[in-house]
Formats: C-alpha cells, sequence, structure tokens
C-alpha cells in the first residue's frame, strides 16, 4: 500500500484546473467559430512549459495586456501572461538587427482564451500603432507575444515589455510585407472587423 499523500491537491484547485482547460479547449468550438474536425488538424506546438493556475492580481499590479472581445475585456498582468503555456525559440529581429531567444504565449492561444480563435486579430500598441495579423497565420505558426528575451524581461530600448515575435520559418515573416506585424510595445489584442 502506498503512503497518503501529505499534501493533497485541494478538490477546488483541480476542478478550477479542469474547467479552465475545458474553456480553453471548447469555447472557440462551442462558439460556433472552430468545428471541432478543424481543431483537430491544427499544428501542435512545442511549449517550453505548460499552463500554471492563472495567478490573481496583486494590489497595484498593472495591466501588461488587454484582450478585446468586443462584448467584453480581459486584463492580464504579466504574472498571469506568463502562468499560460509559453513558447521559446530563437528569431532575427529584422528591426534590432540581432537575434534573440525569445519567450511568450503564442497569439493562437491568447485568442483562444479571447473567444475569437480562427479569426484575423489587431494588436494595438501603447504608440498607437496597430496592425493585423492574418488567422491563417498564427493558427499555424507559433506567432507569440514575448515577454523574455535573452532570458530577461524585455527592456523598452529592446521593444519591451511585450512585442509580437514571429518565429524564422517561413521565410516570408521575414520579408518587407510582414515587417508591420512585429508589434513593439503591445498592449491589446482584439479581433479585427
Amino acid at each position: 500500500m502506498f503512503p497518503r499523500n501529505p499534501h493533497p491537491p485541494s478538490r477546488f484547485r483541480v476542478w478550477r484546473r479542469l474547467g479552465l482547460i475545458t474553456l480553453l479547449t471548447l469555447a472557440p468550438v462551442m462558439a460556433g467559430q472552430v468545428s471541432p474536425a478543424s481543431k483537430t488538424r491544427l499544428p501542435v506546438f512545442t511549449y517550453v512549459r505548460a499552463a500554471q493556475p492563472t495567478p490573481k492580481a496583486k494590489p497595484g499590479e498593472r495591466r501588461a495586456l488587454t484582450i478585446s472581445t468586443g462584448q467584453r475585456e480581459l486584463n492580464l498582468t504579466l504574472g498571469q501572461l506568463q502562468a499560460m503555456p509559453a513558447v521559446r525559440y530563437t528569431t532575427h529581429h529584422p528591426q534590432l538587427k540581432r537575434s534573440f531567444t525569445y519567450e511568450g504565449v503564442t497569439l493562437r492561444d491568447l485568442a483562444a482564451r479571447g473567444g475569437f480563435l480562427g479569426r484575423d486579430l489587431r494588436v494595438y500598441a501603447a504608440n498607437g500603432f496597430a496592425s493585423t495579423i492574418r488567422a491563417e497565420d498564427y493558427m499555424n505558426w507559433p506567432i507569440m507575444l514575448a515577454y523574455r528575451a535573452d532570458g530577461a524581461p524585455i527592456p523598452i530600448l529592446q521593444k519591451g515589455p511585450l512585442t509580437v515575435v514571429l518565429p524564422e520559418r517561413p521565410e516570408r515573416f521575414h520579408a518587407g510585407e510582414y515587417s508591420a506585424a512585429w508589434v513593439w510595445f503591445a498592449e491589446r489584442i482584439a479581433p479585427a472587423q
């Protein structure tokens, strides 16, 4: 017989985690935005960290990102973003003219959290800039909203604290037509109208 775990997880924590996973998985399907058949055909992203329980915002903690759906707004702190599944890869930043190993949340996961998975989305920057990223790109490639570069928070001089990053492949992501997709100082995402 095995000894009992002296610190079993609370039932509330287990059910909350299962509920969040179910919600993130089924919300787009239930909203009619993605059929169950097309959901299974999405490419599998390689995550470096699975989702963690979403922490509550601490008193005085600043909002890092707003996900707008048109009907409601979801404000996330940096800690809440970092609790989402994370991807990491090295890519060349065209404006900074050097390569970084970025870590962050995929736009696909953020769109699922906002309930508009499969729709083109707009990323808005603190300086007033906005860019549209096509659903076919963020659904099939791990385009991320990065919060770390080379293992450290992204400073403002390197286009942080949140910046949209595109992987090395396909090569078209590093051509002139995609330069607007590298949104610096990102602060809000929403479905494109």
